[in-house]
């Protein structure tokens, strides 16, 4: 097997080798370009050199050494002109290849029969063609073949020197404008037989470097910017002893703060630009209307005069004379606030066959607030919106629906922030098209802005189809078709109302069936009723403003599962809210959460989990030894002895007395049966928070992501539970229930941090920790199913299956299937990946090492967490990835291998000697695993 294996890729290997070697179409003396490449001239960790081979030497006498080996190498090829010929597999020119495979004396015939429209494309032009370049004995041949070939070709990309000096010089202005401005760069073409690539040999040198940054500010902003300063210090009660700050320590503060450019820097003029565009947009969310627009107020100057390598930095702001009559007076040459003084919306009827009355009205409503007069807060009313409707939809949508979603106030200073917030709100409440948002000087003033928005109605009613494949732990393969219903603006406040119906069909290694193809199924149905505000009995705006952009939703859900034997079905319902204070952060309330899980065939829970029966007997059988030969005996069946074990409620007392050590091993596989079989009760309180600087405008160089979740069930149910039944669990345990369900006590955290190292435009470095417990108490004595954790699978620890090990050294099941299900209920996880480009376009190669795993928390759990032993069993493994990246949409493909696998014996858990490179765990998943 393995010979035939080692042939199979050889043959591959050759024929790949073939296709990328093909160059009967390059002309003589010519040759096909193959690629670039960047050789980096100065070493890192040593000393820059200038012309006579001599180091520099800072102000303290010690060499200048470099600190970058080859940077910024994957954003080169975006200024370099020529580009090879496209390939697929990463390398391979099949394009290329088809065009080279057509016959070359029919090239000048095809190119002339394909520059014609195909309407004309036919027979004779055929023929007059062939005659036109003397291949008269073709007349009447298609050549179908031979001239598909050369139409879905590619031509060869003929090394051009030319190009190569112009790349040259665009690559050496890069490296300029990134801050070595003694830069230089050759380019070398390299030939090989009929191939050639160019070297660009890159010598970068010394770099510029930020000695001082000053910041020149015109003398009206740092009035106002100190003014504003000193107002807020008499609002808020200032800390004894505390020094008040100059007016040059504020402007130097308020630039600083959060600044890309750093002293010590090098002077990179992307950085720059980064820089103004977050001043821009500082000033702009102040009052400053259409601050820099022209690009000539804020502008950085560099002092070369007395060293070009520690350069001071000007940052001037000032207000330019360009876009001004010069001939008026300095007043008009002043940095000015705006407020908005006019706010119109019109929500135009774009069907012009139906007629309604225009509903054309102020809509003004009132804002309860605090303010600080003389040091003191008062309570005051402010008017929140007063906005000119123009509602031309007859009544289908209440005026409040078009104020509410204003983060605009009249009288409020210019913010661009406000417009964005009402943007996101439009698009958040999913009713209205924006067909123009303006903003503009009022006339005749200029200091008040008016704003126009001008919205249409979306259809009413829309479907979406949507189809997906998929494979995991315990399907095979599977199919999930699905659709979803949208009724929008049902009760006239933009409340939208969607339904999805969907299912699913798979396949599954089943004990019931294992001989259909599709032997597992799913059926399920959602609707949601959402409202673009916060559904509660007071004014929610006293308490989340409208630019967060509150909503609600009220959902219902069912879903029935039938494929392993023992079946379930899931009812939910629930009311959540929703707000968004920044673009970067998030916050979710679920208010109350309802999951009602039911398992319709209990009974069946060893018939599937075989492993599960089988020590299970044993132990029995420690109890009960005559009952082993009965069974040998055919004197009773299993499933007969199946039930005799589930309601034999004396048995665990029993075996504590004959065989204590067993308890352990009891304890786990009830646990594990209970989780599984048992209905439960959900009714919870649920809280999420999100905090991705990725999101923010101005994203930091190393973003950072955090997420956190707590979930609180049961304590509401548990005021009553003096009134409520007593109920006996499947593993003969005594809690309260209600309508003969019990109901769950627990509480549950998750904690998921991110970080994002960008090491270059295509390159980075990310770390993922995620932490999770969950406890319960009260009415539960262990946690449902759903709220358990578990290891494994494409977004975990990739080198096992979802569910593929754990808790802790556990063995329990530990072959491949579904008879292992772990779970338990603390849970550690850390991902480490590094990303990085591949040659072909939107194609991304990934290495990345994962380490994880499940334990038990409780005083007797047989697989529990213990600070001292934790690392030696996570279960680790590592790998690499392709990723393809189309417009955005992720297709992932991780190839993974297990490298300490928690399973196996204390000395024999490191997986390395056993890693065979040919038979990984193959991962197919939507989008990056974090």
């Amino acid at each position: 097997m393995k010979r035939n294996i080692t042939l199979k890729i050889l043959i591959s290997a050759q024929i790949l080798l073939i296709f990328s070697c093909k160059t009967n179409k390059v002309p003589e003396k010519q040759y096909l370009f193959i690629g670039n490449k960047y050789n980096y001239l100065d070493k890192k960790g040593m000393p820059y050199l200038d012309a006579y081979g001599m180091p520099f030497y800072d102000e303290k006498g010690k060499p200048v050494v470099n600190e970058y080996k080859s940077p910024f190498s994957d954003e080169l090829d975006s200024y370099v002109k020529q580009k090879p010929n496209k390939t697929i597999l990463f390398f391979v020119p099949l394009a290329l290849w088809m065009y080279d495979r057509s016959d070359p004396k029919f090239d000048s015939v095809y190119y002339d029969y394909y520059k014609v429209k195909q309407k004309e494309r036919n027979q004779a032009l055929l023929d007059s063609l062939y005659i036109k370049y003397n291949l008269k004995s073709y007349v009447g041949q298609n050549r179908w073949f031979d001239r598909f070939f050369y139409n879905n070709g590619e031509p060869p990309v003929i090394a051009d020197t030319a190009i190569a000096a112009s790349s040259a010089k665009n690559l050496q202005q890069y490296f300029k404008n990134r801050g070595w401005r003694k830069s230089s760069v050759k380019d070398t073409l390299l030939a090989s037989g009929k191939k050639a690539k160019v070297r660009y040999d890159i010598k970068l040198g010394r770099p510029m470097i930020m000695d001082t940054i000053i910041y020149d500010v015109a003398q009206e902003l740092q009035d106002n910017l100190y003014n504003g300063y000193l107002q807020r210090q008499t609002k808020i009660k200032v800390k004894k002893n505390s020094v008040e700050r100059t007016k040059e320590e504020l402007i130097n503060a308020f630039f600083s703060r959060g600044s890309s450019i750093k002293k010590g820097d090098r002077l990179d003029a992307y950085v720059i630009e980064k820089e103004i565009s977050r001043i821009e947009n500082r000033f702009q969310n102040m009052g400053y209307f259409r601050f820099n627009d022209l690009k000539d107020e804020v502008i950085y100057y560099v002092d070369t005069a007395k060293n070009i390598y520690n350069v001071p930095v000007r940052m001037s702001i000032k207000k330019s004379a360009i876009a001004t009559d010069v001939k008026k007076d300095s007043a008009q040459l002043k940095f000015k606030k705006y407020k908005y003084n006019q706010l119109r919306v019109t929500l135009q009827n774009l069907n012009k066959e139906m007629q309604y009355h225009i509903d054309s009205t102020y809509y003004v409503t009132d804002r309860k607030i605090v303010k600080w007069e003389d040091g003191k807060k008062r309570k005051g009313i402010i008017k929140d919106t007063i906005a000119f409707i123009v509602n031309e939809t007859g009544g289908r949508y209440k005026n409040r629906v078009l104020g509410d979603m204003l983060a605009i106030e009249k009288g409020q200073y210019y913010r661009l922030n406000s417009e964005i917030e009402t943007r996101r709100n439009i698009y958040k409440v999913n009713n209205f098209n924006i067909l123009g948002f303006k903003t503009a000087p009022e006339s005749g003033s200029d200091s008040t802005l008016v704003t126009n928005i001008i919205l249409t109605p979306m259809d009413k009613y829309s479907y979406e189809i949507g189809f997906e494949a998929f494979g995991s732990r315990v399907v095979n393969f599977g199919i999930t078709p699905n659709v979803t219903f949208t009724a929008k603006n049902l009760f006239k406040g933009a409340e939208n109302l969607s339904v999805t119906l969907g299912g699913s069909v798979g396949n599954i290694e089943s004990k019931k069936n294992n001989s259909s193809l599709f032997n597992a199924s799913e059926v399920s149905a959602q609707a949601s009723l959402s409202f673009p505000k916060l559904l509660v009995p007071f004014n929610g705006k006293k308490i989340i403003p409208k630019r967060w952009g509150p909503s609600s939703a009220i959902t219902l859900g069912y879903n029935a599962q039938y494929n392993i034997g023992l079946d379930r079905r899931n009812y939910n319902a629930g009311l959540s809210y929703n707000f968004t204070p920044t673009r970067t952060t998030v916050h979710q309330v679920t208010l109350w959460g309802l999951q009602y899980t039911q398992f319709l065939n209990p009974g069946n829970y060893y018939n599937i989990y075989t492993e599960d029966w089988n020590t299970m007997k044993e132990l029995y059988f420690k109890v009960y030894p005559e009952l082993e030969s009965a069974l040998n005996d055919k004197k009773i069946t299993e499933k007969q002895l199946q039930e005799q074990v589930i309601n034999d409620r004396a048995f665990r007392d029993e075996l504590m007395h004959v065989s204590p050590e067993s308890m352990d091993s009891y304890g786990l596989l009830e646990s594990r049966r209970y989780r599984f079989t048992q209905n439960v009760l959900i009714s919870s309180f649920k809280y999420n928070f999100t905090y991705d600087q990725r999101l923010s405008f101005f994203p930091p160089k190393n973003p950072f992501y955090i997420k956190t979740q707590i979930e609180l069930a049961g304590n509401a149910l548990s005021i009553f539970n003096k009134s409520l039944k007593d109920f006996t669990t499947s593993n003969d345990k005594v809690v309260k229930e209600i309508f003969g369900v019990p109901y769950s006590q627990f509480v549950k955290i998750d904690l998921d941090i991110r970080k994002y190292w960008n090491l270059s435009l295509k390159k980075s470095f990310n770390v993922r920790f995620f932490t999770g417990i969950g406890i319960p108490y009260g009415n539960s004595f262990d946690m449902p199913f759903d709220r358990s954790y578990s290891v494994g699978g494409p977004s975990d620890v990739r080198a096992f299956k979802a569910f593929g090990f754990g808790p802790g050294t556990s063995k329990f099941g530990s072959k491949d299937g579904y008879e292992l299900v772990a779970l338990e209920n603390f849970k550690l996880l850390t991902s480490l990946e590094y990303r990085f480009p591949l040659p072909s376009k939107g194609f991304e190669g990934a290495l990345f090492v994962d380490a994880g795993n499940v334990w038990g928390i409780r005083k007797n759990s047989l697989n529990k967490f213990e600070f001292d032993s934790f690392y030696k069993e996570l279960g680790i493994g590592g790998g690499w990835g392709v990723r393809w990246n189309i417009s955005n949409f992720i297709i992932r493909f991780d190839f993974a291998y297990k490298f300490h696998d928690p399973r196996r014996d204390e000395g024999d858990r490191w997986y390395f000697k056993h890693i065979n490179v040919l038979k990984p765990q193959i991962n197919f998943a939507i989008d990056y695993p974090f």
